[in-house]
């Protein structure tokens, strides 16, 4: 594969899944893309209703979105941090209740 590009594999769950209309993709990215790049170019390509559960009006990842990256939760402020070729994001909405 070239150098410059890599591929990341995203799965959705739950309503999120409904939203983007497919249970998972594969998206080819410039190398050292980061999560927050990922999520930001997913809503683009799947529009409003997926962009809500995923970015906030100024951009940011919402509060409520849960990103696993090869199985480790991503913290608050790690979703600058590159992926490499072949990572997997897991997107969850939070769930709330009582």
């Amino acid at each position: 594969m070239d150098p410059d590009v890599m591929t990341v594999h995203v799965r959705y769950h739950n309503i999120l899944r409904r939203r983007a209309g497919v249970d998972q993709e594969t998206l080819v990215v410039p190398a050292g893309t980061t999560a927050h790049a990922v999520l930001a170019q997913l809503a683009g390509q799947h529009g409003p209703a997926l962009h809500e559960m995923l970015l906030t009006p100024a951009g940011d990842v919402v509060s409520h979105l849960v990103v696993f990256r090869n199985r480790q939760l991503v913290g608050p402020g790690q979703h600058q941090l590159p992926l490499v070729d072949g990572d997997e994001l897991l997107l969850f909405p939070a769930v709330s209740g009582g």
